[in-house]
């Protein structure tokens, strides 16, 4: 009978530490969970606004922005042709 007995509070007490094993682990998912969510949402904020600079760097870097900028400092485009001066015939024909 000692042996049943000794067998019941040891399963007892194997199920208990069982159970609150299990009751820690639960709350601790749950926490992160929470902690996961607000992470996520950082991140999808930070990928729209790189999104918007990113447009706005374009358009700032764009040819046709650049050209207006200058114009509006004063630089203008030159009008005389450049050349280096006349390069003699490789081949004598």
């Amino acid at each position: 009978m000692k042996k049943y007995k000794l067998t019941i509070s040891f399963l007892a007490v194997t199920i208990a530490i069982l159970g609150l094993i299990r009751t820690v682990v639960a709350n601790r998912i749950s926490t992160e969970g929470v902690v996961l969510d607000k992470i996520e949402a950082e991140a999808t904020n930070y990928k729209t606004d790189n999104l918007i600079y990113k447009e706005k760097v374009y358009a700032l870097s764009s040819l046709t922005n650049i050209s207006a900028q200058a114009k509006k400092i004063g630089f203008v485009d030159s009008k005389i042709g450049f050349v280096v001066g006349s390069s003699l015939p490789i081949a004598v024909r």
